[in-house]
């Protein structure tokens, strides 16, 4: 299988399991998920699928020698995204936490053809499926893991920016990700704060959260659709919205679309939390791992004043342009 990637170029893929798993349903659904939670149509920023993250995700666990075991862990690690991605934990989770797709990953592959794909070629399904045993795939914040600089880098290229210098100086050291130069790893780490304060964390990104989720949970009360119409591709539960005709749900996908003016305010308002992202990248210095925040003294203190700031309550007042 041959995979032309925006990040990473050009990759040839030879494992028959992992073609037999980029070919399933599973997988192949990602491609009708957005990775920023609305389709681009709804948002303000060009997006991607979780389906080319998971690819990437894939593909650089390649680049870095990981074993085929923790390869299929990464290509598998989104799968059990519903529609919408993690504006469902506004809906049926905690937002601040982001973990729905994580407490349900376990039950989505038992429910799939996964399991019997990975049995063909003597792999087990419950132990590729605990990502956290995997460390280049998966770590902790502030720690770099492959999940975590596949869908920044991703968004980076979206924006229009070269990232095959952070590609090429990409590295392992003690079975963890590391920067092979100060540079890189400073341009990461503030390129990611750029994006946890202008986009994820955003006053913009959590008004429209906020707005689908009420969509959707009014949507679900009203019977137009179901939890089970998320396990799917974003396709079918808009459609189902619109065919619905409903007035009040029609006027709010609307105004997502046609986009709305924010304000943050002292009073009044909503208040609106989201997970607090960041990450303290590592550097090679003369072979031994070092934190980023340890060799600059500017970095360390744009973390502070980010973790600061995220403990702020935010009001925002949201209205029609």
């Amino acid at each position: 299988m041959k995979v032309k990637d925006k990040v990473y170029g050009f990759w040839e893929i030879k494992e028959e399991v992992l073609i037999d798993l980029i070919n399933s349903k599973f997988i192949q659904r990602l491609k009708g998920v957005s990775q920023f939670g609305l389709p681009s149509e709804y948002y303000h920023k060009k997006g991607f699928s979780r389906y080319e993250h998971s690819i990437g995700v894939l593909i650089l666990l390649k680049k870095l020698g990981a074993n085929l075991k923790e390869q299929i862990s990464g290509l598998l690690h989104d799968g059990s995204h519903t529609a919408f991605s993690h504006v469902v934990d506004w809906v049926l989770g905690d937002p601040t936490k982001e973990d729905y797709q994580d407490k349900t990953h376990l039950e989505s592959l038992t429910n799939s053809k996964v399991p019997q794909i990975l049995s063909k070629y003597g792999f087990d399904y419950k132990e590729v499926s605990d990502i956290e045993r995997f460390f280049l795939l998966e770590r902790k914040a502030p720690d770099l893991c492959a999940d975590r600089i596949d869908y920044s880098l991703r968004e980076f290229r979206t924006e229009g920016k070269d990232v095959g210098d952070l590609v090429k100086n990409l590295d392992t050291k003690d079975n963890e990700i590391v920067f092979k130069t100060f540079k890189s790893a400073d341009f990461f780490g503030r390129e990611y704060s750029r994006l946890q304060e202008e986009h994820w964390a955003g006053s913009e990104a959590r008004a429209r959260y906020y707005f689908l989720a009420n969509i959707l949970k009014e949507a679900m009360n009203k019977r137009i659709i179901s939890v089970e119409d998320l396990v799917g591709g974003e396709d079918y539960p808009l459609i189902e919205l619109i065919k619905s005709k409903d007035l009040v749900l029609s006027e709010k996908l609307g105004f997502l679309k046609n986009g709305f003016g924010i304000k943050e305010v002292e009073k009044g308002g909503i208040v609106l939390e989201k997970k607090f992202r960041y990450v303290d990248p590592k550097v090679l210095i003369n072979g031994k791992a070092k934190k980023l925040s340890q060799l600059s003294l500017n970095y360390k203190l744009l973390l502070k004043e980010q973790k600061e700031n995220s403990k702020i309550i935010k009001r925002i007042l949201i209205k029609k342009k």
